[in-house]
């Protein structure tokens, strides 16, 4: 039913639409992930998009080569308010055709909707990943924000989060979940044994693992110290491993990595601890896991973590956000730790570890979970739909 339904909302709309897609981050995680799978998604299925991007940055390599859509590397970093090189730049493109722009960057809608009213055949959305700490309630906000047409965010904590913060009214706020292709990321067609040999671990190796780029804000040093925490404890059966995957963003975090091996160092783990850099391969990582930890200061939805769930992992994740719509209510689906709290940490895992059965009927639950609501179709179909949308309310 899904299928058709996509089929016929692009056969409806592929000739009137002309899509650009803006996400000029240097850095190459979750909002990135996101972007792009939507972005080829929809060029996959015949729509035009063209794609703005960084030139250099890992999503601009990530993408030169792929045929579904058109690549366009920005030279300049923009302002985040009234850019003239960037109103220059899409006035370029709009000569060319796109009707239609799609940023998941809102700190660029100060450079991109003050132009827009010289445009008002050509919608406007913008996608939010993470919550806002800003109060924009104010009469130039006001005035900026009644040009965009859409805000999608992915969760429901993030849509409070908004329309707490931002002079937006509720119609305007739509939620999208997140979507994950279920013939990848699945538990039956991953053999996570190479992986895991990689790693030199054996059946009896229990592995601990953190996905994320290497940044203080994702908490790897929390993690460290819980480590540290378990093996100073550990039992004479045990035989822990701990795994961090991730590589630091480019001009941001230059040495963080090195405090990070020194670290673990200092607590004597470098024969428990792995750094395995960046890896392309997540399904097998996920499946090579036995517990994911997202122990970060402020998590508004992490992608990671409903990929974990989809492979079967439980997961540990800091509370707020949109924690509790990943665990669950009663934490079925995965638990809750205090933000930078190495020891609430070590208990969250200790529990795991001991109770073995418990953490596969977890994994089990988790899958189930995400399956039923963060499904790859779904959320390309109501990307469709609210294309749809906005080309009916401009006139296109």
């Amino acid at each position: 039913m899904t299928s058709a339904k996509i089929k016929n909302l692009t056969d409806n709309i592929k000739d009137r639409i002309q899509l650009l897609v803006v996400c000029l981050s240097h850095a190459w995680g979750g909002l990135e992930h996101v972007a792009v799978g939507d972005a080829l998604e929809c060029g996959s299925l015949g729509l035009k998009v063209s794609f703005l991007c960084a030139e250099g940055s890992p999503v601009h390599e990530y993408l030169a080569h792929r045929k579904e859509l058109k690549v366009l590397p920005l030279s300049f970093m923009p302002r985040n308010l009234f850019d003239l090189s960037l109103r220059k730049e899409l006035h370029h493109y709009f000569a060319e055709g796109i009707n239609f722009i799609h940023t998941h960057q809102t700190a660029y809608l100060g450079s991109i909707l003050p132009w827009m009213w010289g445009y008002p055949h050509i919608p406007v959305f913008a996608t939010r990943h993470i919550l806002s700490n800003h109060r924009k309630k104010n009469p130039f906000h006001r005035l900026l924000y009644k040009r965009l047409d859409l805000m999608l965010v992915v969760s429901q904590g993030i849509r409070q989060n908004i329309l707490q913060t931002h002079p937006l009214k509720e119609s305007k706020v739509k939620v999208i979940n997140l979507g994950l292709d279920y013939n990848r990321f699945d538990p039956e067609k991953v053999n996570a044994r190479e992986q895991r040999k990689k790693w030199d671990a054996n059946d009896n190796t229990l592995m601990i693992g953190l996905v994320g780029r290497i940044d203080p804000a994702k908490g790897q040093e929390t993690f460290i110290k819980a480590a540290a925490g378990l093996m100073k404890n550990i039992r004479r059966s045990e035989n822990l491993k701990f795994v961090i995957v991730g590589e630091e963003t480019l001009g941001r975090t230059k040495g963080y990595l090195a405090q990070l091996k020194e670290m673990v160092s200092l607590f004597s783990l470098n024969d428990y601890f792995i750094f395995a850099g960046y890896q392309k391969n997540i399904p097998e990582i996920m499946r090579a896991f036995d517990i994911l930890v997202m122990p970060s200061r402020q998590e508004a939805f992490g992608l990671v973590s409903i990929e974990a769930m989809a492979m079967e992992c439980p997961i540990v994740i800091s509370s707020g956000g949109s924690a509790y719509e990943i665990v669950g209510a009663e934490q079925e689906y995965g638990l809750l730790v205090r933000p930078e709290d190495p020891f609430d940490l070590q208990k969250k895992l200790r529990f795991l570890i001991d109770n073995p059965i418990e953490r596969a009927e977890m994994g089990h639950r988790a899958r189930q979970f995400v399956v039923q609501h963060y499904d790859r179709n779904v959320r390309v179909l109501r990307h469709l739909e609210l294309y749809d949308w906005g080309l009916n309310k401009r006139g296109i």
